[in-house]
């Protein structure tokens, strides 16, 4: 989520009246995060998040509306997503998507706050999407694949962007990117993509909502669980309780086949690659400024790079207990 695009006061309503509801009687932008242009609004007595999709195309927007629909039929915890009037999941604004999600009641908690107990109960969800995926029958890419990160790092060549510490760890971005061209074949299906500590909200001790779901494709399922482990398992270093509690709330709810065991390794260190280079790319070289993009450091995900190096494929499975 940013402030990439500026929506007047008139623009918002217009979209608004689209989902069918009144002109908002409050409205408040929405910084953080880095894809996105989003506002929290206030209308018809409900509170609303609308979000206007920045490079997208329609297909994307369609596959999102997809996994939307099809995990809210399976009581998956996700936010409501409001039809427009026409029955289409989003209304054009300022030439793009714009979707209006129903407020999805919970808090956001601090990476201190997520220890083991509640590592267990997001592993838990993750199997249950893992284990619901093979039902599930749209198609889509992973839109942050390897091409991807690849062209990224090229923007960076020779010298880090006159960066110091991109310099610095653009020789081990470059290592990963070639392993990365090596990533093995595992049992794939719809995954999130991005669950992270604050795309998941708590009523008390349970999951309230896990949002955000732009970034979910078809992919190996090892994938999702080595942005996971990346996410919530990292403090200074990985924690090996929040790991084993995460793989335990996993395998609770789908069983870890050999084939995605063999293969979380290598996807954690690419998802570790990916992270760093997206946010290089849109914090650390972004244009807009404090009030419209919350900056995130990209060095966390390259000391998560680095310290999955460092310990080896033995040293990740005896962190998770696999």
């Amino acid at each position: 989520m940013a402030l990439y695009t500026v929506l007047s006061s008139e623009q918002i309503a217009a979209a608004v009246r689209s989902f069918g509801l009144p002109a908002p009687d409050r409205v408040q932008p929405e910084p953080k995060g880095s894809v996105n242009t989003n506002y929290h609004l206030w209308a018809g007595g409900e509170r609303w998040f609308l979000r206007l999709n920045e490079g997208k195309t329609d297909a994307d927007v369609r596959f999102e509306a997809e996994v939307q629909r099809y995990l809210h039929e399976a009581r998956f915890p996700v936010a409501r997503l409001r039809l427009a009037a026409d029955g289409r999941p989003w209304v054009p604004v300022d030439g793009k998507q714009a979707m209006l999600f129903a407020y999805a009641a919970g808090e956001e908690i601090s990476r201190d706050a997520a220890g083991p107990e509640r590592c267990r109960r997001v592993g838990e969800q993750l199997g249950r999407l893992h284990e619901l995926a093979s039902g599930f029958v749209p198609e889509r890419r992973n839109p942050y694949a390897p091409e991807r990160v690849r062209g990224w790092i090229s923007e960076l060549r020779p010298d880090g962007g006159g960066d110091a510490d991109v310099r610095a760890a653009l020789p081990m971005l470059e290592e990963e990117l070639a392993r990365a061209e090596r990533l093995p074949g595992a049992p794939r299906g719809l995954v999130h993509g991005d669950l992270f500590i604050d795309n998941v909200l708590w009523i008390g001790d349970r999951v309230g909502a896990v949002l955000d779901w732009e970034m979910s494709c078809v992919d190996p399922f090892a994938y999702d669980l080595g942005v996971a482990v990346n996410a919530w398992c990292y403090v200074d270093r990985y924690d090996p309780a929040r790991a084993a509690a995460l793989l335990a709330g996993y395998r609770a709810k789908r069983r870890l086949e050999p084939e995605t065991a063999d293969a979380l390794y290598p996807w954690a260190r690419y998802a570790a690659l990916r992270f760093t280079a997206s946010r290089i790319h849109a914090f650390h070289r972004a244009a807009l400024g404090a009030d419209r993009l919350a900056w995130k450091d990209w060095r966390r995900y390259r000391d998560r790079l680095a310290a999955l190096r460092d310990m080896g494929e033995g040293g990740f499975r005896a962190l998770l207990g696999v």
